[in-house]
């Protein structure tokens, strides 16, 4: 049988933060594979390319954000540019190109093939924002 509930020390006030809260890609990767995968930090790690303390310092600063967000009610915003790199399964080509939400209407530049595997890698900087 639980115990009862007891009364918790709550401070009334929140925070209000101002202007938005920016996110880079990384810190979203690293939120998305700690919390929602629910991978461990090496895994989670070696799956980003990094080193297990590089993933906990961006996890932690994702988190701190997070939290800002929720609790003072700010806007989030995305920061940054991720580059995806397609290699055509026909021909072996490999290019570049900037994130598309959807990834239907590319082809192949040298072959015109569409059957596309898609990997991703992160670019550091800020190189625009979107909310």
């Amino acid at each position: 049988m639980p115990g009862r509930r007891r009364c918790r020390r709550l401070y009334a006030e929140f925070p209000a933060y101002p202007g938005l809260v920016e996110f880079t890609p990384e810190e979203l990767e690293a939120l998305k594979l700690a919390d929602i995968e629910g991978l461990t930090q090496v895994e989670a790690a070696d799956k980003m390319g990094v080193s297990q303390p590089t993933f906990h310092r961006i996890l932690r600063e994702a988190r701190r954000k997070a939290s800002m967000a929720i609790v003072g009610g700010t806007s989030v915003a995305v920061c940054g540019e991720v580059i995806r790199i397609f290699t055509c399964e026909n021909c072996g080509y490999t290019w570049k190109e900037p994130f598309k939400l959807s990834i239907k209407d590319v082809v192949c530049p040298r072959c015109g093939s569409s059957i596309l595997p898609v990997t991703r890698r992160r670019r550091r900087g800020r190189r625009g924002c979107w909310k």
